[in-house]
């Protein structure tokens, strides 16, 4: 963080405006500066501005009350900032630019201005802007707190550590030094940022609260979930128990007779599947019976086996012998070829060894002259080089005779030009003779004749520019005066005065926060009164289904006792029928019919002797009887069946009326938990008792037509403000222009009359330097400077510039001839020995050329035909490297030739013993084959062939497909068994007991007394259930009691250690670490300032104490020090502060107010040390004092001068 510049206008002493920028010169490069001034000038003023600027308060108004100060229609508070602005005046501002956190540049302004600009209006609201000078963005203009969000979010530092760490107040400097601990705490709470430790401090003691206030709760919730008492729960566990041992009777006597009827089930089964398996027998028996073809075939092939591979290899041989003997005769014929090449190449080689031989013999007679011509060859190469030498030396010899001889030339010419030039520039000076006095001294008269030109030249100008200044003052009040009655207009149309605008904005915007204030809360309201009644309807809905649910329960148990009863009735008769109808069918039967066609009227019955016999009667009368029968029957049994469903269906619905039951018990009890919890928001809203005052039918109403109000109260206000902010926005740009044309005229009046003053300033000083100039200048001269300055001194300036240029120059060129004489002689003397060399190298050169022409004869001679000696030698060698290749590939043919005849034996013998051994395995085969043919004389040669076509595959095949067969047929035989085996030993199982009806009969009346027993079952386990719930809910909240009580007790002691209802006490804990960290770089601060004392955390928690080092590191109060050592100390604690700040932001300003005067010598000379440190450390640090010694160690000032009647202005000197 960076401060670029500051910018006032019209605060306290300092009208302005004024401008202080720090990236421009001598406070650019300044690392220390010092703001002077007498006091009560405004020095202290320059420090309000740069915090009104960023934060929009000043550190010495922030403690000093509530006190009121008289303004111009009321009073306003003496701590409030724009107190500062020049009585007087009708606005001011102060603007600060600055390097954020971000590395972006950023200008921050604070403004107030009375009503229409006027001083004698009422004083208006301050207006704090934050623009991003890189993007030109306006990026807060409006809304102050979001403007201090965004500040502190780009400054890196809030209003606190702004004052402690970048700007140390005139009246704060000591106060964090004698503060008491809740102070000391506070302020380093706000100064590290570490508001969270009291939060955490408040949330501790919060929370121990809402922990305290959840485990009354559950507490007082318990007593409503009561279960039976263990007497009552023991009965109806009893109950539950001797139904459910009842059920299990009946479950097992029904298994008993399901086990009968499964019996017969199994029976038929058995008897099923013992007749499927004699079929199956059957059916695989006769397959394997139609396979003994299959079977001869495959006895057969399993003989035929063995001698298969003997048929296979005669085969193979035959397909051998004819190839093998073919390539036999071939190899023969190959054989004789080769041995009559052998002979051929043997001769060829013996040849060959004879030329080489004779080519060695002829190298070794040719090598004594071949080593002369060899050293004869590089006698003449010597001096071939030797005489290139000595002519390229030659030749550099003749081009630096040539070179020097022209050198000498130029040099002499040279010499001739240079005394031409001389004799001109001394005619030159003689006619500029009159300008020696003024060139004598032309550094010191140039920059006066430059400051009388421009004097000249703003004179000129000055009058020129005189009439346009005057009609630009004119047009300035003109302007002034239509804006500010552009302004009264404005108000005027509005019906508004215009220092009640603000304040109107002010009571709609607190009146519109109240009104949408209320709104919520009677939206809250409404929100829990409806959540309220729908619970409420919601409840008694659920009581009803329960009521009709209940109803229909006893209804369908009522109709279910009436059923199962009719259906005892419709069994019993079924019964009864079923009997009668089976004595009746015995008496028709065949045999009682044919007994019953021989009785004869009066005739005793062969049967029972009786005389009467009632069943004689016609056929049509007994067909009839059969008929009503089993009419009688059908109708029976189908009134029992239909009782039957009719028992199910009512089963299943009360079960669906049981589940259906419990549901709405669950869903009554979640409501009741609901409407607990929402008597209780609805008990807490503050509106909820004038809500139970009014009548429970117009509750609604009631709500409705508050909302309506409010909204309607809200809109009108809203109308209302909107149309303020619109005036007050249009106001603020009309004066705004007022202001801009305030300043345009006051600024064009001032400029005319600095122009007057300027134009008298500049004659009286144009006079001064014409007189001083008179000795050195002629008459004419000074005439011209006096009406013609910028010609006249140009013209001086290129006269005296032209004769010093001559005078440079003519002492150039004497140098550079005196120098050029010297380099003349030495140039002669090294020409002479350059011709003498060049004569010498003559003399060499043609010795050395007779010397080649010699040797290069005698060569000629050695070599004869041959070019060189080299190609000599090399012609001999390649001839005899020629002949050792030729006896080298003769031989190589040769024993190639060989190595293809011993090649082409071996292979001829191996084939010959691989025929033998081929033919005898054949005639072995053949007996084999023969003597086996004949033990098997059923085998023809095509049944044979047909035999060994089947593959080995085929046979497997066959051989599986017959096994399978006969293994069906065991499976079958031995699946049959054990059918027969199953069925007898069931039938020897069955105990014979009942018949296949009589099972139906007894497990339908069983069935339905299971039935019975169920429901009384089901109904016994949903009171135990319902018990059971009670009982878990019971135990649920003596859980969530326990945890309760566990979590208000863990909260408890942790509000024990750091909570507090303000949480001052976590505060405390936490800033003694800070204390110590401010400590550590305070003290590191004061061994530089004052070596005598530390200090130290101690007497209390956030307690400050001195070490007195002098004194045995005895400790005391901070209360003890001197006015100058609490300065220091201070100083220290506020330098350690900016260390500390300095760890995570970069801070690179520094101003300090005052206090400097209390230090003695020694001790000021320490704190303009640490000053220059902090400089040192790139930081730029401005200083407020008194003190003259430190004014004339600090040559970079800002002076505040007072210019009398309250006023003072502001300069940047550097000395």
């Amino acid at each position: 963080m960076k401060i670029l510049a500051i910018r006032l206008k019209n605060l306290a002493s300092l009208a302005g405006p004024f401008e202080l920028d720090f990236t421009a010169e001598p406070l650019a490069s300044a690392g220390l500066f010092a703001i002077t001034g007498p006091t009560g000038a405004g020095k202290s003023t320059l420090l309000d501005a740069l915090c009104l600027a960023l934060f929009g308060a000043i550190p010495r108004l922030n403690n000093i009350g509530q006190s009121k100060v008289p303004e111009i229609d009321g009073d306003i508070s003496t701590n409030d900032p724009r107190t500062l602005l020049r009585r007087g005046t009708g606005s001011g501002y102060a603007e600060v630019d600055f390097i954020g956190i971000d590395n972006r540049r950023y200008r921050a302004r604070w403004e107030t201005n009375r009503a229409r600009d006027n001083a004698s209006k009422k004083l208006q609201a301050s207006r704090q802007t934050l623009i991003d000078l890189d993007s030109e963005q306006v990026l807060s203009s409006q809304n102050k707190t979001e403007y201090k969000t965004m500040l502190e979010a780009r400054l890196g530092l809030n209003f606190e550590q702004f004052t402690r760490a970048v700007m140390l107040a005139q009246s704060e400097f000591s106060a964090f030094l004698k503060a008491d601990d809740k102070e000391r705490s506070e302020l380093l709470e706000k100064l590290t940022d570490t508001a969270i430790y009291s939060q955490l401090g408040r949330r501790a003691f919060s929370k121990s609260n809402e922990a305290k206030k959840v485990h009354d709760d559950l507490k007082a919730l318990a007593t409503g979930v009561t279960p039976l008492e263990p007497e009552a729960r023991a009965d109806l566990d009893k109950r539950f128990d001797d139904a459910q041992q009842q059920l299990k009777d009946q479950h097992a006597g029904l298994k008993q007779l399901e086990l009968q009827q499964q019996w017969l089930k199994v029976l038929v089964q058995l008897h099923s599947e013992h007749k499927t398996a004699t079929e199956q027998l059957q059916q695989d028996q006769h397959h394997w019976d139609s396979q003994s073809s299959e079977r001869l075939n495959l006895s057969r092939l399993e003989n035929l086996a063995p001698q298969r591979h003997q048929f296979a290899r005669q085969t193979e041989l035959n397909t051998q012998l004819s190839p093998l003997a073919a390539k036999i005769q071939q190899h023969l014929v190959q054989h004789s070829a080769l041995h009559t090449q052998q002979d051929q190449l043997e001769k060829n080689r013996f040849d060959a060894q004879s030329t080489a031989v004779n080519a060695q013999q002829l190298l070794t007679d040719a090598k004594p002259r071949l080593q002369l011509a060899f050293d004869t060859q590089g006698t003449v190469a010597r001096l071939i080089q030797d005489l290139h030498q000595a002519t390229e030396s030659k030749q550099q010899a003749d081009q630096h005779t040539a070179e020097g001889q022209r050198a000498v030339s130029n040099l002499l010419e040279q010499q001739r030009q240079v005394a031409e030039r001389l004799e001109r520039i001394a005619a030159q000076l003689e006619q500029s003779v009159g300008l020696a006095p003024l060139c004598a001294a032309w550094n010191a008269y140039h920059d006066r004749l430059k400051q009388l030109m421009q004097i000249g030249g703003r004179l000129s100008k000055g009058h020129i520019e005189l009439p346009q200044l005057e009609l630009g003052a004119a047009r300035a009040s003109q302007q002034l005066t239509e804006q500010r009655n552009a302004l009264e207009l404005l108000y005027r149309e509005a019906g508004a005065e215009a220092h009640a605008v603000g304040e109107q904005i002010q009571i709609l915007g607190s009146l519109l926060h109240d009104n949408r204030k209320q709104q919520r809360a009677f939206e809250d309201l409404s929100r829990l009164w409806a959540s309220q009644q729908q619970l409420d309807q919601r409840a008694l809905e659920l009581t009803h289904k329960q009521q009709d649910a209940q109803q229909q329960r006893e209804q369908l148990n009522r109709e279910g006792l009436q059923a199962k009863s009719e259906l005892t009735v419709a069994e019993h008769t079924l019964s009864v029928t079923r009997q009668l109808l089976e004595r009746q069918r015995l008496a028709r039967s065949a045999s009682v019919e044919e007994l019953r066609g021989r009785l004869q009227n009066d005739q005793p019955c062969p049967v029972c002797g009786s005389h009467e016999h009632p069943y004689h009667q016609p056929e049509a009368l007994l067909q009839s009887l059969t008929q009503h029968d089993e009419s009688e029957e059908a109708n029976a049994l189908k009134a029992v069946d239909t009782l039957k469903e009719k028992l199910v269906e009512l089963r299943a619905t009360v079960a669906g009326l049981i589940a259906q039951q419990k549901e709405f018990l669950q869903q009554q009890e979640q409501l009741t938990t609901q409407q607990q919890a929402l008597a209780s928001s609805l008990q807490a809203h503050p509106l909820s008792a004038r809500l139970i005052e009014q009548d429970s039918s117009k509750r609604d109403v009631w709500l409705t037509q508050h909302l309506n109000q409010l909204a309607q109260n809200i809109a009108q206000d809203e109308l209302r403000q909107n149309a303020l902010l619109t005036l007050q926005k249009d106001a603020a740009h009309l004066q705004q222009q007022v202001q801009i044309a305030t300043e345009a005229s006051q600024a064009a009046t001032h400029q005319l009359a600095d122009q007057h003053r300027l134009l008298a300033s500049d004659r009286e000083r144009l006079e001064e330097e014409l007189t001083a100039f008179a000795p050195l200048l002629a008459a004419e001269t000074l005439e011209g400077l006096r009406t013609q300055p910028t010609v006249t001194v140009m013209q001086l300036d290129q006269q005296v510039t032209q004769r010093l240029q001559q005078l440079e120059q003519q002492g150039e060129e004497q140098r550079e001839q005196r120098d050029r004489q010297h380099n003349v002689e030495l140039e002669q003397s090294q020409q002479t020995a350059r011709v003498q060399e060049q004569e010498k190298l003559q003399l060499q050169c043609a010795a050395l050329s007779d010397q080649q022409h010699a040797s290069q004869q005698q060569l000629g001679e050695l070599l004869g035909e041959h070019p060189s000696a080299e190609h000599w030698q090399q012609q001999l060698e390649q001839a005899v490297e020629h002949t050792r290749n030729v006896e080298s590939a003769a031989g190589q043919a040769l024993q190639d030739a060989r190595n293809l005849m011993t090649q082409l034996s071996a292979e001829l013998k191996a084939e010959q013993e691989r025929l033998s051994s081929i033919e005898l395995e054949h005639r072995d085969l053949s007996l084999k084959i023969a003597d086996w043919r004949s033990r098997h004389p059923e085998l023809d040669d095509s049944g044979l062939a047909q035999l060994l076509s089947v593959d080995d595959d085929q046979v497997n095949a066959l051989r599986q497909q017959l096994q399978r067969s006969e293994k069906a047929v065991e499976q079958a035989k031995v699946l049959l068994h054990e059918r027969e085996q199953r069925l007898h030993l069931h039938q020897a199982q069955h105990d014979g007991t009942l018949d296949a009806e009589q099972l139906d009969n007894a497990l339908t009346e069983l069935h339905g007394h299971a039935a019975a027993s169920e429901q009384q079952c089901a109904e016994l386990r949903a009171q135990q259930a319902d018990d059971q719930r009670r009982q878990d809910a019971n135990q649920a909240l003596s859980q969530q009691i326990a945890e309760a009580n566990a979590q208000y007790l863990r909260w408890a002691r942790l509000a024990t250690l750091i909570g507090s209802a303000e949480g001052d006490k976590f505060r405390k804990i936490a800033q003694a670490y800070n204390l110590d960290l401010l400590v550590h770089h305070a003290n590191a601060q004061l061994r530089q300032l004052v070596r005598r004392y530390r200090l130290k955390r101690g007497g209390s928690m956030l307690g400050l104490l001195v070490m007195d080092t002098e004194m045995g590191d005895e400790l005391r109060s901070v209360h003890s020090l001197s006015g100058g050592e609490t300065f220091l100390v201070s100083l220290a604690l506020a330098l350690g502060l900016a260390s500390m700040a300095s760890s995570t932001l970069k801070i690179e300003s520094l101003f300090i107010d005052e206090g400097f005067g209390s230090l003695d010598p020694e001790s000021l000379q320490l704190a303009m040390d640490a000053l220059d440190g902090l400089q040192a450390q790139g930081r730029k640090v401005g200083v407020i004092s008194h003190v003259q010694e430190m004014h004339e160690r600090i040559p970079v000032q800002i002076q505040v001068r007072r210019q009398g009647n309250g006023l003072s202005t502001i300069e940047v000197s550097s000395s």
